[in-house]
């Protein structure tokens, strides 16, 4: 009988308990402190990151995962005796972690389909979660695949940020873009784009506008069906709170979940970020 496993990489910000508790496989990418390369979810913590982030005097980078957590990961699956795999990672257009994971899987010794998720952050671990519930309930290759598939086209990833300095000097936004938001000191509210890239959709005045726009943005997105939400923040739960009072203002949930912007897309929107994915049900 086929089994198929599902596995992911950190940029999911899933939360820790979570992925334990369901036996998800994370790759984790690593963050890159000046001339020190620290594994994100195994040497550098959220807490531990943003902690380090206030003092450091440089910007940190981030790099795609070692070629062994994929190894590991997949020969893993194999020994808990697993047939295939679902290797669901963060967008192409962000990372060079799907190419590797494709360059390991060759090598693995099951069936492994790797996904470009074209997602990142909450809306990866969303997809993530969808395809794990296929496969738990004994799904195919093919239903686990479709299952992040309907997330991918249907979710709506939002973030509202402080700066886009992080962004623009990590090469994720055009100088051009990020200089909008600096230039009129407005708060930005990013999405992800269907090709998995990062873009400024919006830009409002204060925070309180930023915050009741993106609710505005959720509600379109659920279009009058219950929806299965993520709030997500950068160490700064009183702007989380406030985006859920909001969201559960404009769409009726379903399922919740709150979690911290882990290290990898913490180094990217910086801290005080916070973001909504909002996947409907019907």
């Amino acid at each position: 009988m086929d089994r198929v496993a599902v596995v992911t990489d950190s940029t999911c910000d899933l939360p820790p308990e979570l992925v334990e508790s369901l036996g998800l496989r994370v790759v984790p990418l690593s963050v890159i402190f000046g001339d020190e390369t620290l594994i994100a979810g195994v040497q550098l913590s959220p807490a531990g990151f943003y902690e380090r982030l206030a003092v450091s005097e440089v910007l940190p980078t981030t790099s795609q995962p070692a070629p062994a957590w994929f190894e590991e990961a997949y020969a893993d699956c194999a020994d808990d005796g697993y047939t295939h795999v679902v290797s669901i990672h963060c967008s192409a257009a962000l990372s060079g972690t799907v190419a590797l994971a494709r360059d390991r899987a060759r090598q693995a010794s099951l069936d492994v389909e790797v996904v470009d998720s074209r997602l990142v952050g909450g809306a990866l671990g969303a997809a993530a979660l969808a395809a794990h519930r296929v496969a738990e309930a004994g799904g195919s290759v093919a239903e686990v695949v479709a299952a992040a598939d309907r997330v991918r086209a249907t979710a709506a990833s939002l973030i509202v940020v402080d700066t886009l300095d992080h962004l623009r000097r990590g090469g994720r936004l055009t100088g051009a873009q990020a200089a909008i938001g600096t230039a009129l000191r407005v708060k930005p509210i990013l999405h992800v784009t269907p090709d998995g890239r990062v873009e400024v959709r919006e830009r409002a005045r204060t925070w309180a506008r930023a915050l009741e726009r993106v609710g505005a943005l959720a509600a379109q997105a659920a279009g009058g069906q219950p929806v299965d939400v993520t709030v997500t923040h950068a160490v700064a739960p009183e702007r989380s709170a406030q985006l859920w009072e909001v969201v559960d203002r404009h769409v009726t949930v379903r399922d919740r979940l709150e979690t911290l912007i882990g290290p990898v897309v913490g180094s990217h929107v910086g801290p005080g970020a916070v973001g909504v994915v909002v996947v409907p049900t019907g």
